[in-house]
């Protein structure tokens, strides 16, 4: 004959591991989660620092070269856009960009400012 004290001891048994496997299940899921999201935002930050360093040398690279300018003649701001480059018949606003990145909102603006020719010289007198 069937103990019926011990069959719901058995399932109750199996209902707590079924619980704690569970449980074990969605912590190691959140974990990971968490694991990925925190991996993903250090490469992100990675990629940025690579960028930021680059731009600092990128006067100096080939590219840079082959486009006729000079070095010494480049000023570099870092933001909103990297750089000016000064031509004896031009003043370039020069933007490095790597990847698939894109121009940010404020570049983009900068850009249409120029295109649209609202760009003007001040002196201003100290």
């Amino acid at each position: 004959m069937i103990d019926i004290p011990g069959i719901y001891l058995i399932i109750v048994g199996l209902v707590v591991l079924s619980i704690l496997s569970l449980w074990l299940n969605c912590r190691l899921w959140w974990s990971g989660k968490r694991y990925r999201r925190e991996v993903d935002r250090n490469q992100r930050g990675d990629r940025v620092v690579r960028g930021l360093i680059s731009e600092q040398f990128a006067p100096f690279t080939e590219t840079f070269q082959e486009l006729g300018w000079d070095p010494q003649e480049f000023k570099f701001l870092g933001r909103p856009v990297d750089g000016v480059q000064f031509q004896e018949d031009e003043i370039i606003i020069v933007e490095f960009k790597t990847g698939n990145a894109n121009l940010s909102s404020k570049q983009r603006h900068i850009k249409d400012l120029v295109d649209r020719r609202q760009v003007r010289f001040q002196e201003v007198r100290l």
